[in-house]
Parts: C-alpha cells; structure tokens; sequence
C-alpha cells in the first residue's frame, strides 16, 4: 500500500487550506494557528482525515478527463485523500463554507505533482465554491468544507 508523505502532504495541505476560517489547533508537531475566532465560533475539537479508495470512486466514472485520476494510464493503487474536516466532539460540525480569498491555484502550483498524485479528483468538469463561482476540485474542498485555519506557524518547541 501507498504511504502518505506526513511532511510532504500533510503539512502542505494545512498551508494550502489557512486562509479559509480561522481557529486555533494543537497537534503535537510544533505547529500552532494564530487565534482570531469569531464570536459565534468556539475552537475545535479534532481533524477528521477522509481517504477514498480509487477501485470504489473509479466504479463510478461515467466520463474521463486528464483531471479524473480514473482515467490514468498509471493506475492510482493505495487510498487518496478526500478532505480534511475540522470537527467538535459530539457531532457539531464547522460551518460548511468558509469567507476570505478564493483558491488561487498559482499558490500551490508547487504542490500540483503531490496533490494530483495524492489527492486527485476523480470527477470531470468544475466544481460548486462558495464564491457563486465554478473551480476545481481542490477549490471546492478548501472553500466550501474542510480545514478552516487561517495561519500555521512552525515554533521550534524550547522545551
């Protein structure tokens, strides 16, 4: 099975998705947000990571594309990333559409070989964004559902 680079994709992928909401976070990697909650808006509890198995999307392409990682000609053989929920205990979930900037996808155009490879679309076409407007995959993931951190920071941990 497929490794997921930790430092690679993971990290990035945090980076990539910080100017959607904003929160705070722990996770013991020496990583801590800037706190600017709104009122309404409490911090959050967990990350959700939700993988996809290829065999099970692939069963239902209907249409290929170069952007669905169905129709590749070097078959996707170990799980994908889906999304990354930012979620509370007891079911609550983040609000479903975060404010700010759009997806730019210049910005990560240094990312785009492990995004594709990692965490592909398996769709053709454009996808809903919060902005009324029409984008890729990855734009649809950070604008309307996942990972509402607004900044990351690497803190050399002094203890």
């Amino acid at each position: 099975m497929t490794s997921l680079p930790v430092l690679r994709i993971f990290l990035p992928l945090l980076l990539l998705f910080g100017s959607c909401c904003s929160t705070r976070i722990s996770l013991g990697v020496d990583l801590e947000a800037d706190l600017n909650l709104q009122k309404d808006q409490r911090e959050f509890d967990y990350f959700m990571l939700s993988l996809e198995w290829p065999g099970t999307e692939c069963n239902h392409t209907k249409k290929c594309c170069s952007a669905n990682g169905c129709c590749r000609s070097n078959a996707i053989i170990g799980f994908t990333i889906h999304g990354l929920w930012a979620e509370y205990n007891g079911g609550k979930s983040w609000p479903s559409c975060c404010e700010g900037s759009q997806f730019n996808e210049t910005e990560i155009s240094s990312l785009l070989d492990d995004l594709n490879k990692y965490w592909p679309s398996y769709r053709c076409g454009t996808s809903k964004t919060c902005h009324a407007s029409k984008g890729p995959f990855w734009a649809h993931e950070r604008n309307m559902e996942h990972v509402p951190i607004q900044l990351f920071k690497m803190k050399k941990n002094t203890s």
